[in-house]
């Protein structure tokens, strides 16, 4: 993919570059680039991996504005003729190697927080802004959120306290635990994916180790089928996802091989209080999975302001990288 090299003017007035900030080998954030470049829009590269060692930083605070060079493998940005920042998951800062371990963590804390601080007080239109990302990544106060916003969503329970559990799998069961924040489990021997799971009597009569971090708990809810649906600023793409087996019927990302995709229509009342949620949360971008129950209701599980897209957009043909080009360039000049 092409990226812009040249060294710029130290004050420009346009702002016609859209700042991406994923990994280098991430094939998601291409396609979105690929998109944009075929709005002829000039597309600048950032992985955040980068710095300090092979990018830099010097702006000044101009007014109520910082201005200056973002320097990178890529060659330089002037900060002034970013019009969007386009978020994609950014890699860890890397400090060299040569520093102490306290001096690589304080090196590194001190780049995200320089980074992120002036990129963050541009006033660009960002997919997504970190800061509502990071705020959308609370479970427990999504789940209000939804039901604020009019969607509909299951029991749910966070707790520490085994009794607990087993009152409301009485009063909801059968009820299914999921993670509250991380999905991963890293180990010695690598990382192991943490999947929602439905809990059997002999879970319920042995839940040691309860007492060490909140769980979630939910009613499992009955399930004619499930969509992802994936929205940027007011465009829906609703996705149907059809499980063809047991244990993707309780997770489908068990079990890809036994899934199968179709675009399907997203209800009125669904679609206002996603919109809803969308401008209470500040995002202008959202993964969300909901389950359709034979009554056809569609009930709310949880918003990914940073959830995958790639495979439905292959497996459906949905434009999705070309949404977010169209939303990122709305009002570049």
């Amino acid at each position: 993919m092409p990226i812009a090299t040249e060294t710029v003017n130290p004050r420009s007035t346009t702002a016609d570059t859209v700042l991406v900030m994923a990994g280098a080998s991430d094939t998601t954030a291409r396609q979105v680039a690929a998109a944009l470049e075929k709005l002829h829009c000039r597309v600048w590269w950032f992985d955040t991996a980068d710095f300090p060692q092979r990018a830099a930083l010097s702006v000044e605070l101009d007014g109520e504005r910082w201005a200056g060079l973002l320097r990178g493998p890529a060659g330089s940005l002037e900060l002034d003729r970013v019009g969007a920042v386009y978020m994609r998951r950014p890699g860890a800062f890397v400090p060299p190697v040569h520093l102490t371990e306290a001096e690589r963590w304080h090196a590194a804390m001190e780049s995200r927080y320089g980074i992120a601080g002036v990129l963050a007080s541009l006033p660009v239109r960002w997919c997504n802004r970190p800061a509502s990302s990071a705020d959308a990544a609370y479970k427990a106060r999504q789940l209000t959120d939804f039901a604020t916003c009019g969607l509909a969503v299951p029991p749910t329970l966070v707790t520490t306290n085994p009794e607990s559990v087993r009152e409301f799998a009485a009063a909801h069961g059968p009820i299914v635990c999921k993670p509250v924040a991380v999905g991963v489990l890293h180990t010695d021997g690598g990382a192991v994916a943490v999947y929602t799971r439905l809990l059997t009597e002999a879970d319920l009569a042995d839940l040691s180790g309860l007492e060490y971090a909140p769980h979630l708990f939910q009613a499992y809810v009955p399930k004619l089928y499930e969509v992802r649906l994936t929205v940027v600023g007011e465009q829906f793409f609703a996705v149907r996802i059809d499980a063809g087996s047991p244990r993707s019927r309780v997770d489908w990302r068990t079990d890809y091989l036994a899934l199968s995709y179709e675009l399907t229509d997203t209800p009125p009342e669904v679609r206002a209080g996603v919109l809803n949620y969308l401008r209470s949360a500040d995002l202008a971008y959202g993964a969300f999975d909901f389950v359709v129950t034979p009554e056809q209701e569609w009930v709310a599980l949880e918003c990914n302001p940073e959830g995958q897209w790639e495979w439905l957009a292959y497996e459906t043909g949905a434009p999705i990288a070309e949404a977010i080009a169209d939303y990122l360039t709305e009002g570049l000049t």
